[in-house]
């Protein structure tokens, strides 16, 4: 490592051991109506009530990672039967997800700083850890490295935007980062080829798929809204998922836009947070919109008359799918980067994104250039392609039905990370 990435982390490394009770304070504060994360606060700086002599560690981050990483999690379980696994998530939201597995130990990770990763280590030992996707943060990457722990990043995806800002500080980033990692499994070619890039020797480097494609959903649940929604069979339903701030009040309007033209249509649209509810409750009041809040229905929905159900509760994506007939996919019409549209297309659901996806560029890629899912740059191509749906039924169920066999084509990631995995499991020894 050479000097100034030994100066530069070791200041890195003394601020964030500093600012770390700050942060967990923060984080107290910000999230003191979530009970389950304020009483396990202190696991953030590496404080745990449990311990093991050894175990292997899996990372994810908040719900999204943990979604996809359930069905490897189990897999790997059932294939290693013998061995402890622990999972580390960073958000309440994530833990509830990753508790969901039977037999799996869960605690929330620490912050990053060098003390709180130490605390951790010597609490579990790990002998292999694996992060989801693209959690590379420095103390956690050396630290666990220093301890003699193998590190395998799966499902890894770099975006070229991230892949630039990392070769602006090259050395930095082979010192602090690339050297850590055992082995890296990649999304796509092009994944693999940014982590060479920065500097991941190509014998570290696996191409194994995307993961997202194997979820496994809720089925029995997506029948079930099915089961509600044909009880409105005079109804066309627009569904706008993982919405962000800026989306909320432009789908809304155009869904109004689109109801002078089409007066039997609704809308479902489920914020990706919780504040997400509160904007398009002000937003929906403002101009005096009909809607209700998912929390104040019936289970079965049938007391849902308004124009628009707002889906404010936790765990229920397939019930939201099941009611519409076309998906908008959120975070892509502002600078967030877009959420999985591999979901809905597990469904045979059209998928429409806004410009900006590139957090999925691969998967939508596939689906746009196969006619499974189309682009609208801003609020007056979204009308037109929600049009276009609207008044051709046909296009809207083959559309849907491309992007399924697209999704169950691209299945088998699961199986070839579980065997590369095994290969880093193999280097500990």
């Amino acid at each position: 490592m050479s000097l100034k990435s030994r100066l530069i982390y070791w200041l890195y490394g003394l601020i964030t051991t500093v600012i770390a009770p700050l942060g967990m304070l923060y984080l107290m504060y910000k999230k003191r109506r979530d009970p389950p994360y304020g009483r396990r606060a202190c696991e953030l700086l590496g404080h745990y009530s449990t311990g093991f002599r050894n175990c292997i560690w899996f990372h994810t981050v908040s719900v999204g990672e943990a979604i996809a990483a359930r069905p490897l999690i189990k897999a790997f379980m059932r294939r290693h039967p013998k061995l402890t696994v622990l999972v580390t998530t960073t958000t309440t939201s994530g833990a509830r997800e990753i508790e969901k597995i039977e037999g799996i130990n869960h605690v929330f990770a620490p912050l990053d700083s060098p003390l709180a990763v130490w605390r951790f280590l010597r609490n579990f030992n790990p002998s292999a850890l694996y992060i989801m996707e693209t959690e590379l943060w420095p103390s956690l990457l050396n630290v666990t490295h220093a301890w003699g722990t193998r590190i395998c990043i799966i499902n890894a995806r770099m975006p070229e935007k991230t892949c630039l800002k990392y070769l602006e500080h090259r050395t930095l980033t082979l010192d602090l980062i690339s050297s850590k990692l055992d082995l890296v499994l990649c999304q796509t070619a092009d994944d693999m080829e940014r982590f060479k890039r920065i500097g991941v020797p190509s014998d570290r480097l696996r191409m194994t798929g995307s993961l997202k494609y194997d979820l496994s959903p809720d089925e029995p649940r997506f029948r079930a809204a099915r089961h509600v929604r044909m009880q409105w069979s005079d109804l066309k339903i627009i569904g706008a998922i993982s919405t962000h701030d800026g989306e909320e009040a432009m789908i809304i309007e155009t869904f109004y836009a689109m109801k002078e033209q089409y007066p039997d249509l609704r809308l479902v649209l489920v914020p990706r947070h919780h504040a997400g509810t509160a904007r398009a409750v002000n937003f929906l009041n403002n101009i005096h919109g009909s809607f209700a809040l998912r929390t104040n229905l019936n289970p079965d929905l049938s007391n849902f008359t308004q124009d628009v159900l707002i889906g404010n509760s936790m765990g229920e994506i397939e019930l939201y799918l099941g009611l519409c007939d076309i998906i908008i996919m959120g975070g892509s019409f502002v600078d967030v980067g877009g959420h999985n549209p591999l979901e809905p297309a597990f469904f045979s659901l059209p998928v429409i994104t806004g410009p900006f996806y590139y957090n999925f560029d691969e998967q939508y890629d596939n689906l746009i250039e196969n006619g499974a899912a189309y682009v609208a740059n801003d609020h007056r191509r979204l009308f037109a392609v929600i049009k276009m749906f609207l008044d051709d039924n046909e296009l809207m169920v083959t559309t849907g039905m491309r992007a399924f066999d697209i999704q169950q084509n691209g299945r088998g990631a699961t199986r070839k990370t579980l065997n590369e995995m095994d290969g880093c499991l193999r280097m500990r020894n």
